[in-house]
């Protein structure tokens, strides 16, 4: 089964575009067990954080209470790491955590848009693609 790892604004974005993104089509996935998606305590908090920010909750209007609830979802669904493994490689020090979290989870990939990590095209064997490249590779497993 695929492994992966989704960087916090590939979450956010699948929160925020429920139904109409690439990154909510990953969610669903991972949700129906298709791939087994990788978070840990630090992923979950940076989102969380991110969701509850004033121009984030205008733009998706979910309230706390909804937002504790796909929280808890999104932690139910996903495989847990500790998140603890010392990772100083990319030049924005917040996406060590996902680097991390996929090094603990024995991830195929780690899917994000953010520049830093994607120009790092992977580590220690782990690819790290867009979430539109994650979407070929999963159907091509199909």
């Amino acid at each position: 089964m695929i492994r992966a790892v989704l960087d916090t604004n590939t979450l956010v974005s699948a929160v925020i575009n429920v139904e109409s993104s690439v990154a909510s089509e990953i969610y669903q996935s991972s949700k129906n067990k298709r791939f087994l998606l990788i978070i840990s305590s630090s992923i979950l908090a940076e989102l969380e954080d991110v969701l509850h920010r004033d121009r984030i909750m205008n733009f998706h209007k979910r309230s706390v209470a909804e937002l504790k609830t796909v929280l808890s979802e999104l932690a139910d669904v996903s495989y847990p790491v500790l998140g603890n493994t010392v990772v100083e490689i990319v030049r924005d020090p917040d996406d060590n955590k996902i680097i991390s979290a996929a090094l603990e989870g024995n991830a195929n990939f780690i899917v994000s848009r953010d520049r830093d990590l994607l120009d790092l095209k992977e580590y220690q064997s782990i690819k790290i693609i867009t979430p539109e490249e994650f979407m070929r590779v999963f159907r091509s497993e199909d």
